[in-house]
């Protein structure tokens, strides 16, 4: 079914519209904010290239000048004049929003002119899905500001291409343009309403499930949503997705990428395999920690989230450390002197799992590659016998269960 608009008054809020990055494995700095919503790396349907069609789908033999008023080749040329129209030269929002609404719904107009003459036309069908891109666009740039007949639109072409014609690009365009709609609302308003995550999440499955062949969209778009529901603590949600592209898409770079996640994501209940090279020169194993509750953080130096939460992490450390608790940090920085540094700066004395080697740094750190870490701080928290009970990015979740772990702890030593 549908989803009713955006709240009102939303759409400028830049705190909710704060989207993630796709993070590279070159280890780009972990200095953003609250990472909130996963989004696509990049929208495959490019409306700038169809720019670059519009001349020769208008008609090759025939110069522009010459095309008939009206034609459905007029309209293209002129959804592409219209598109690359400068806005009113002004700094109020308003008249700029308004402007661009009043463009969008003329492209809709003229787009639905030319669909009405070319979608019987087996001759023009590379024209008609022009068109059909050319709508859709316009569409979701007027649904993005709330406008209802817009959302309605998309949801309904998108139905009614794939009844006419499940191969065809138009109806992939269509469910795309769809899921993006769901993608960009859940990075906006995923924090007031949830639902924008399981909308997402449900279009893109559906996608993936309609179109086999798109196997550079659908892969985006489920492991987006696997990585959304993740970030949100809809850790069922994220499993589905990832299980989904990897049955579905085994061979995409996206299915090797969530493989760590997925892994992740089964990993409460499972032994901990976590071990590498120290800081200092050294070598750490989860396994050197058996007897005691272990809290594994990865964590970088210049990632706000984490230092906003290092403080509770510290105060439980204090608290608990008598008990048998112990951290172990791994750290996803590029350089070493900004990690000896803070760690003097913080009075941070975990054995920390850093590499000597460059192309282990960072998000390259072959323990967040084997359990697919993208986002920092990264929790988890093992018992005494090296089993995994809590993954977390949230510090605020790990104290309750880190009594019932020491009390099970203690309760083992004394039998």
């Amino acid at each position: 079914g549908k989803l009713e608009g955006a709240p009102a008054g939303s759409q400028n809020n830049s705190q909710q519209s704060a989207a993630i990055k796709q993070v590279s494995s070159t280890g780009p700095a972990l200095n953003a904010n609250v990472i909130q919503t996963a989004s696509l790396e990049r929208d495959k349907l490019d409306m700038d290239d169809l720019d670059d069609d519009a001349p020769s789908l208008a008609n090759e033999d025939v110069k522009i000048e010459q095309l008939k008023e009206g034609s459905a080749e007029w309209n293209v040329r002129e959804i592409t004049r219209l598109r690359v129209l400068a806005l009113p030269k002004t700094e109020n929002v308003d008249e700029l929003k308004t402007a661009r609404a009043e463009r969008n719904k003329k492209i809709i107009q003229l787009a639905m002119e030319a669909v009405k003459q070319t979608h019987a036309d087996k001759e023009k069908q590379r024209l008609f899905s022009v068109c059909i891109r050319h709508l859709l666009d316009a569409h979701l740039q007027l649904a993005l500001e709330g406008d209802q007949e817009s959302i309605d639109a998309l949801y309904d072409h998108s139905e009614s291409l794939f009844k006419r014609d499940p191969n065809s690009p138009s109806a992939a365009d269509a469910g795309f343009m769809v899921a993006k709609f769901a993608n960009t609302s859940a990075q906006r308003f995923a924090q007031q309403e949830p639902r924008w995550i399981e909308e997402f999440v449900k279009q893109s499955r559906l996608f993936a499930s309609r179109f086999p062949k798109e196997t550079v969209r659908a892969p985006q778009l489920l492991q987006a949503a696997a990585e959304t529901c993740q970030l949100y603590g809809m850790n069922q949600q994220a499993l589905e997705c990832c299980l989904d592209l990897e049955a579905r898409f085994p061979q995409s770079s996206e299915a090797a990428q969530v493989a760590g996640l997925t892994r992740r994501l089964r990993l409460k209940g499972q032994p901990l395999q976590l071990a590498g090279e120290t800081i200092e020169g050294g070598f750490v194993s989860i396994d050197d920690y058996k007897g005691s509750v272990v809290l594994v953080v990865f964590w970088a130096t210049t990632a706000k989230p984490f230092i906003e939460q290092l403080p509770q992490i510290q105060a439980l450390s204090q608290k608990y450390r008598k008990y048998g608790f112990e951290i172990v940090g791994v750290n996803l920085d590029e350089e070493e002197p900004a990690i000896d540094a803070f760690q003097e700066k913080a009075s941070l004395d975990w054995r920390q799992i850093f590499y000597s080697a460059r192309d282990k740094r960072g998000w390259n750190n072959p323990a967040a590659v084997y359990y697919g870490v993208r986002t920092v701080p990264m929790m988890m928290l093992v018992d005494h016998t090296g089993v995994t009970e809590i993954v977390t990015s949230n510090a605020g979740q790990l104290e309750e269960p880190l009594r019932a772990l020491l009390r099970k702890k203690t309760a083992a030593n004394a039998k």
